[in-house]
């Protein structure tokens, strides 16, 4: 491995978490917009 960290491996990997942290950000946000999409029709806020 290279003393500046530009190897091929390093930046699949950090390339990797990258997608995964963003993967994991988007299917927590749709858990909440779910949930309180729910929780305004349960309180009678429909459209």
């Amino acid at each position: 491995m290279k003393a500046n960290g530009s190897s091929p491996r390093l930046w699949a990997h950090r390339i990797g978490w990258m997608v995964l942290i963003w993967t994991a950000s988007v299917v927590g946000l749709g858990i909440v917009a779910s949930l309180l999409r729910l929780v305004m029709k349960l309180a009678g806020m429909t459209h």
